[in-house]
């Protein structure tokens, strides 16, 4: 379920939007949700915990990349010339000497890649 699924109702309370945000996938979710409930905005940002605050950075920061779009925070990617099927669970995003990285969380170790060398199995 994303956040843009609770726009059917009300929210009532800026704990209620807090919860929305911690649940957004897409910077999309985000942007609706805020300027719904634009009085709450600040303090529901002040209930978000740091790590929630961190993604949400993260998600504008890369709002209008191809990269957040083909591999959006949370899907699940695998190498493609990966012959253990070794999957990981996207969680950044970066780029050097005009190439972009993915970060992504393989049990308890974190790797990185090429974008283009990575493909999405799973939302």
């Amino acid at each position: 379920m994303t956040a843009l699924a609770l726009s059917t109702f009300e929210l009532n309370s800026p704990a209620e939007l807090a919860e929305c945000l911690k649940q957004a996938l897409k910077w999309t979710e985000i942007e609706a949700l805020t300027a719904t409930y634009s009085d709450w905005k600040v303090e529901a940002w002040k209930l978000l915990p740091e790590s929630d605050r961190d993604r949400i950075k993260l998600l504008e920061r890369w709002k209008d990349h191809p990269i957040a779009q083909k591999f959006p925070l949370g899907c699940i990617v695998q190498r493609l010339n990966d012959l253990e099927g070794q999957r990981g669970k996207v969680i950044n995003y970066w780029s050097a000497y005009g190439f972009e990285y993915i970060t992504f969380r393989v049990g308890e170790d974190i790797d990185w890649c090429r974008a283009q060398y990575l493909k999405r199995i799973a939302t």
